[in-house]
């Protein structure tokens, strides 16, 4: 997420250097503009309008090379953040998993003491032979007791969108 935050804010700079060499080239434009129609020094007009379109085509040069990094990082900015929800679905996917096998150990367990129980109880019918007995917990007093130790499910996670200039 770092990494997306300094490309996010990489990008920003990028796009604001392109508005302002726009705007550089569309000022030079226009005094290159300005020059051929007003009259004249000719060779003077001559040598500017030369270096003008010189600096026009060196800032076309600048923008098309700044349009193709654009481009790249919103690419690999789309590629990170891609990656980061599909780590994210894997997560909840692992989550859920692990939550179910929480629910089967509680259930296993609360079987397992049952069956303790049971068997306590016939060892005990057996030794006293209709003395005292025990009461036998039911499966369902063992799972309510088991499941609610176990956590609740993983919350879902935010999804993230790019939105393309």
């Amino acid at each position: 997420e770092a990494q997306v935050d300094e490309l996010q804010r990489l990008l920003a700079g990028m796009e604001k250097e392109h508005g302002s060499l726009l705007l550089k080239m569309k000022e030079s434009e226009a005094e290159l503009a300005r020059l051929r129609s007003v009259e004249g020094d000719k060779l003077a007009q001559q040598d500017r309008s030369a270096q003008l379109e010189k600096e026009v085509a060196m800032l076309r040069e600048k923008i098309h090379h700044l349009d193709d990094m654009l481009k790249s990082q919103q690419r690999k900015v789309r590629q990170m953040i891609e990656q980061l929800q599909n780590s994210k679905t894997v997560i909840q996917a692992k989550d859920a998993v692990i939550q179910e096998l929480k629910e089967r150990v509680a259930y296993l367990e609360a079987e397992n003491l049952e069956m303790h129980d049971r068997i306590e109880h016939l060892i005990e019918k057996q030794v006293s032979r209709g003395g005292h007995s025990s009461r036998v917990r039911s499966k369902s007093e063992y799972v309510s007791r088991y499941a609610g130790n176990t956590l609740t499910g993983p919350k879902p996670l935010p999804l993230i969108r790019v939105v393309e200039t």
